[in-house]
């Protein structure tokens, strides 16, 4: 049986603000892959809002998003009194009908609790097509819940993810001591190697003076007659 076909959409701001308000530190790479998991994933895309009095902040996020697979929008904020607006709703949604009625993907993730997607939503199902959205269930609209065709809890994800770790780190420091006695063992068997020449050399030695006390043992015997 084939892999059903995903294309997944990332709202940056709209999950990177509630998530660090948990305090949670999102793995955005390892979100793609269990967003593809049991699926093929066909390509993912991110939208990044700059803050017009810093640039630069986000360099380093923006870069690792790349990396970790994603094609990534970065649209510069206006200055609104103490804060900044950045609004990617049209580039969103003319991105995901380009993508559905030209690559036509049996599911479309979108990772945004926001209720001004509602009618893309809509629009996307209309057309065949799947609609999944990620997001934490307390900052998603109603809306969006109701009328989506499945919902991803990234809190229950998340937990999943933390779990993952621990698991790991706690297979790491039983490792630890195995490996102290595996890198023991390797000492000892290269030390017994190293101390085999000798060894060999001493055999050879005592095999000389067994030959050497030969002769000696018949000239005394031909002396005896």
């Amino acid at each position: 049986m084939e892999k059903e076909t995903v294309v997944f959409f990332l709202d940056y701001a709209n999950i990177n603000r509630p998530a660090r308000d948990k305090r949670y530190r999102l793995d955005y790479g390892d979100l793609l892959r269990y967003m593809g998991e049991k699926r093929f994933l066909i390509d993912a895309y991110c939208y990044v809002p700059i803050n017009p009095r810093n640039e630069h902040r986000l360099d380093g996020e923006i870069e690792d998003l790349w990396r970790a697979g994603y094609i990534v929008h970065t649209k510069r904020g206006t200055i609104a009194g103490g804060t900044y607006k950045c609004n990617f709703d049209v580039e969103i949604a003319m991105d995901m009908l380009k993508v559905i009625y030209q690559i036509k993907p049996d599911i479309v993730v979108l990772a945004s609790g926001d209720a001004d997607f509602v009618p893309l939503l809509q629009e996307v199902r209309k057309a065949g097509v799947r609609v999944e959205v990620a997001a934490f269930r307390e900052t998603a609209g109603a809306d969006m819940l109701l009328k989506c065709s499945g919902f991803i809890d990234l809190a229950v994800y998340y937990a999943g993810y933390l779990a993952g770790e621990l698991d790991e780190a706690n297979k790491e420091s039983l490792e630890e001591p195995y490996q102290d006695l595996i890198q023991a063992q390797e000492s000892a068997l290269h030390e017994e190697a190293l101390k085999r020449p000798e060894d060999h050399e001493d055999d050879e030695h005592d095999h000389e003076d067994d030959e050497t006390s030969a002769p000696v043992a018949e000239h005394t015997d031909e002396l005896g007659v």
